[in-house]
């Protein structure tokens, strides 16, 4: 009788040992997992989103202004651009104006004005004398606005920085001057996420 309990009690403590061997390896596998899931979604990027005038962002020919057409159409897309803030921890957005290469005639009064310019002035009065002073001008209405109507839903410091490329970069991101046509596709207006910190 004793052997047979003997026998018994190591069959047991055998299972046992294979058991808890089980239950510690699927207890690795599901840390693995979780760790590489969080790892996976905080170095997730965030989307590039492009403001297009087939959109309803649409500048007047040479003008940086925001059109009551442009300002609704941005006010729609509010919500999701708090919601990549947020999601991917947002502490940085870069407002980048595109053009289309059609010559920009005057003279440009950016490096006179901007240097004196407070973040609350108006931006009048300003004269674009290229497709990157116009970019920026751009840019920088943009900025301007979305800085006004984020800021306060934001936790944290968000900067907000303009940015232009004037008609250098082509819709897929490649450098490729524009010609001298209309050309709707090349006029945009792009907003890149990034996070400084984390």
């Amino acid at each position: 009788m004793s052997k047979s309990r003997r026998r018994r009690s190591e069959e047991t403590n055998v299972w046992i040992g294979y058991t808890d061997l089980l239950s510690n390896s699927l207890l690795v596998l599901i840390i693995t997992i979780v760790i590489t899931s969080l790892a996976r979604a905080s170095n997730e990027k965030p989307p590039l989103v492009r403001l297009t005038e087939q959109e309803s962002f649409r500048f007047p020919t040479g003008s940086y202004t925001l059109s009551p057409e442009f300002r609704a159409a941005l006010e729609r897309r509010l919500p999701d651009i708090r919601d990549t803030i947020n999601k991917y921890r947002i502490d940085s957005v870069e407002v980048i104006g595109h053009t289309d290469g059609q010559p920009s005639p005057g003279a440009s009064n950016l490096d006179l004005l901007l240097p004196n310019s407070k973040q609350g002035d108006s931006l009048r009065g300003f004269e674009a004398g290229s497709n990157t002073d116009l970019g920026l001008l751009r840019a920088l209405a943009v900025a301007k606005y979305l800085k006004a109507r984020l800021q306060p839903d934001v936790k944290g410091e968000l900067r907000i920085r303009p940015y232009s490329a004037g008609s250098l970069i082509d819709g897929d991101g490649r450098f490729a001057p524009a010609d001298e046509q209309d050309r709707a596709e090349r006029r945009r207006i792009e907003l890149r996420f990034t996070r400084q910190e984390d």
